[in-house]
């Protein structure tokens, strides 16, 4: 099969067209998903975190990116979040989470850390009624919440004071008798929380005393606390607790809304967030080496899913036990088969186009074959016989290349075999003077 000059490059312009849209589709597609999540202020434990984790997510050439947004606190992500202004946020669930979010990982437990100077004998936050508290507030969470453990723990109005606090003033306020208990909600290991605890006034032998809180009906009366302890020496510059001490806590989340863009969109973002979830499970250990705080890292409890709804894609991770390769790489597979099918097809389609109408080269050397005949048998000059033979030589090597180029079969060059035998016979008969009756 012969194309033209003009054919060829039509084809070749064709196929490179269809191999740059290709490239450029697949190109697209392997980009990752950017995901923007609310993370409180800009030299916050959280940005900070999920910055390192986003370089993390870069390194490992991971499916998405995490695009940080700074807010004003945890109360102010979780409204944008509400808002649909960002995909995730850090939120406490003692916040009222958005109808459409889920939670994707757990980021921490943050405490209820109660401390007073060893000179008041203090063991328990009941034991602070009639007493000055001293709030170290980080949340516009902290005051609401505190207040209502108090009530539950049977505190009057008049029993307690409770003021709002800086935690650089903790050292004097503490030391002068102004406050007798200090109050932060955090993480024992957060740094932040161990300032506050040994800035309060006592010394190694006579140190500060960590609080503990009877339950109760707390538990209860609060849906998002959960039942706590503070493990012994959690504050090792003092040698506190020499015990474990109970009390209460809250987590700290990220969530994420739920897409509401069509079904090929939410199967993406799913996607994106199983990716983060694993990511941040599986490698918080490597994480917690730049922020020490991505070791209390864990995944949400399925059992607690009735009082914290689980985002989807986090779901499909806890659910995902099977880590073949096939498993990991098999929307990289599906992305090569759909566009060299395509390619495929296009490639099929422009040849097909292309060679539509072209003379099929057997029909060509039959109708050689047929002239070359007639030409013996029509003839009367046995002189003829030679140059007919000589262009039957030359047509037998046409016929030999073609039958090695299309690695044709027995049957499919029969009918061009028995052609050249007639056009042989009629020019051997022209030869020998006397011309084969063709109606014979």
């Amino acid at each position: 099969m012969k194309l033209s000059r003009s054919r060829l490059l039509l084809l070749a312009a064709a196929l490179i067209a269809v191999l740059t849209i290709g490239a450029a589709g697949y190109r697209m597609a392997s980009q990752p998903v950017h995901l923007r999540v609310a993370a409180g202020p800009q030299r916050g434990a959280d940005a900070k975190l999920l910055t390192a984790f986003n370089r993390m997510l870069d390194l490992t050439h991971a499916g998405v990116r995490l695009d940080v947004v700074a807010t004003a606190g945890i109360h102010d992500s979780d409204q944008l979040l509400e808002k649909g202004a960002v995909d995730m946020a850090v939120v406490r669930l003692d916040d009222r989470l958005p109808t459409r979010a889920g939670v994707v990982a757990l980021l921490r437990t943050n405490l209820l850390v109660a401390v007073a100077p060893g000179r008041l004998k203090l063991d328990s936050l009941s034991d602070a009624k009639g007493r000055r508290i001293g709030l170290v507030a980080r949340s516009p969470l902290d005051e609401p919440g505190l207040r209502r453990i108090l009530d539950a723990l049977g505190f009057k109005p008049a029993e307690v004071r409770l003021d709002v606090i800086q935690a650089s003033d903790v050292v004097n306020l503490t030391r002068n008798g102004q406050i007798d208990v200090v109050v932060i909600v955090g993480a024992p290991s957060d740094p932040e929380v161990q300032a506050v605890v040994n800035s309060v006034a006592g010394t190694r032998k006579n140190p500060p005393a960590i609080l503990g809180v009877e339950l109760g009906d707390i538990d209860a009366g609060t849906p998002a606390g959960s039942a706590e302890t503070i493990g012994d020496n959690a504050f090792p510059r003092l040698g506190i607790p020499d015990d474990e001490v109970d009390t209460i806590g809250v987590k700290t989340a990220l969530v994420a809304n739920s897409s509401a863009s069509g079904p090929f969109r939410e199967r993406v973002y799913d996607n994106a967030i199983k990716e983060v979830t694993r990511s941040l499970i599986e490698r918080h250990g490597e994480l917690a080496r730049d922020v020490p705080l991505a070791s209390l890292i864990s995944a949400p409890d399925k059992d607690d899913d009735s009082r914290f709804p689980i985002h989807a894609g986090t779901n499909a991770y806890l659910d995902d036990t099977d880590t073949s390769w096939g498993t990991l790489f098999s929307d990289q597979i599906w992305n090569v088969v759909l566009i060299g099918g395509f390619v495929s097809s296009v490639a099929a389609a422009a040849v097909g186009f292309l060679t539509k109408g072209a003379a099929d080269p057997l029909l060509e050397m039959l109708g050689r074959l047929k002239e070359i005949t007639e030409r013996a048998e029509a003839s009367t000059d046995p002189a003829e016989a030679g140059a007919l033979s000589r262009e039957l030589r030359e047509l037998s090597f046409e016929m030999t290349q073609l039958g090695y180029e299309r690695r044709s079969s027995y049957e499919e060059f029969a009918p061009l075999q028995l052609a050249w035998e007639s056009a042989r016979e009629a020019i051997a008969a022209l030869r020998a003077g006397h011309a084969l009756d063709a109606t014979a």
